[in-house]
């Protein structure tokens, strides 16, 4: 009897035991759980928060590209020697102004700085500086965060205070506010992200080596001439020169086409090539353009008024898809504007190529066609023309040719030691 007497009680142990790891198991799994829950809401949260950084440290840059474009002095520069400024990157100079109108920062000793609310309470807020250069790289104590003229390390030939290519960083913060009369990152306030991105901007040149309506590098000589006009082609140089070369002869100007201007045609000393007249080589505008196709079709239906569209490739506009807008194009090949297309473009027109017009067409601004171009067609009955307009030139040059973005430079910096600081 007592031995079924222990044999019981040992059941009856084994039984409690398993109970109690049953609940332990229980309660880990459910604690496990609350803590895998609390741990998927935080990393959403600091999602949220690092996400807010990172906008505000975008549209710190957009805002920054918008201050180089708006002032007065173009390009942004201290000179070479600096003469404006004491140092190539002191030109960059964000001011304070008692009138929010008028005001660049609301911290002009430490750059072009920004400050608004995230929440309706006002309890979180948004903030993104860039830092000015405020002593001289060259006496030793540079801030490697600030904004500073790089011209001389991008530029073959030209050096930094040019104002030509500029390194922007911007910093976003997100933090919360408590004490709205401490800064940002001083107890009580709580700083939640903070982001830091960078970019260069560059700007475009639009240097024609003479004002004419179409320039060409070499003209050909004999029957082999590499611009010919044809029935109803015509060049008009306006107040400019109709057509101008490198080398080689002028034109061919068949029965029923016009070359016309100050002068009908004319030699030029610099080779037109894309570093000339664009200030920048075909590559890097490519990474400056507004749209970069292969192929027009690629383009919007409606093509947006003064932009810069890069074409990588040949480029053929039909009756279906004509060249109508403005801005600048580029094509790296050959454009073909085809009969019946009714194109009408205003601006500059480049391509590294042949250029061939077909009518009805009418270009106004100037065009370089490299390699060569004809103007219309033998059987023409319509007109192909070409006028130089320095009016629409100054106007791509002020809306297309200011400073613009390089997208390939964007960086964002999160959570990288010695760059979220």
């Amino acid at each position: 009897m007592g031995i079924v007497f222990l044999r019981g009680a040992r059941r009856g142990s084994a039984l409690v035991i398993a109970v109690l790891l049953s609940l332990l198991v229980v309660f880990f799994m459910t604690v496990g759980g609350q803590l895998i829950a609390t741990s998927h809401k935080e990393t959403k949260i600091q999602q949220h928060v690092l996400t807010e950084a990172d906008n505000l440290a975008r549209a710190g840059l957009v805002d920054c590209i918008s201050w180089f474009k708006r002032q007065t002095v173009q390009p942004v520069r201290s000179g070479v020697p600096p003469t404006l400024y004491s140092y190539p990157d002191a030109a960059f100079y964000p001011r304070y102004n008692a009138n929010p109108l008028l005001r660049d920062t609301i911290d002009e000793s430490t750059g072009l700085v920004k400050e608004f609310p995230i929440t309706n309470d006002n309890s979180k807020w948004g903030r993104y500086e860039l830092q000015r250069q405020t002593v001289n790289p060259a006496s030793g104590g540079a801030n490697v965060h600030a904004v500073r003229d790089i011209t001389g390390d991008r530029v073959d030939g030209h050096y930094s205070g040019e104002g030509l290519v500029w390194y922007l960083e911007s910093a976003g913060y997100i933090y919360k506010k408590v004490d709205p009369a401490k800064a940002y990152n001083v107890s009580p306030n709580v700083v939640l992200s903070r982001v830091r991105a960078s970019t260069e901007i560059r700007r475009i040149s639009l240097s024609l080596p003479m004002e004419a309506a179409f320039t060409v590098k070499n003209g050909g000589s004999g029957s082999t001439r590499t611009v010919v006009l044809n029935k109803n082609g015509r060049v008009m140089g306006m107040t400019g020169v109709g057509a101008c070369r490198y080398s080689g002869n002028a034109p061919t100007v068949n029965t029923g086409a016009t070359l016309a201007g100050s002068q009908a045609s004319a030699t030029i000393t610099n080779d037109p090539t894309p570093l000339y007249v664009m200030g920048v080589s075909s590559a890097d505008l490519k990474l400056l353009a507004d749209y970069v196709v292969t192929d027009t079709s690629l383009l919007p239906a409606t093509l947006p008024e003064m932009t810069l569209m890069f074409v990588d490739g040949n480029a053929v506009f039909s009756s279906t898809r004509p060249l109508v807008g403005s801005g600048v194009l580029f094509v790296n090949g050959n454009l073909s504007i085809t009969a019946g297309s009714n194109s009408y473009f205003s601006g500059f027109i480049y391509a590294t190529g042949t250029t061939t017009i077909y009518d009805p067409a009418l270009i106004s601004g100037a065009v370089v066609g490299y390699t060569g171009g004809t103007i219309s067609r033998s059987g023409a009955t319509s007109v192909a023309e070409i006028d130089y307009d320095s009016a629409i030139l100054n106007a791509v040059r002020q809306q297309i040719c200011q400073y613009r973005e390089n997208k390939s430079t964007l960086h964002v910096f999160i959570g990288v030691p010695g760059l979220e600081n």
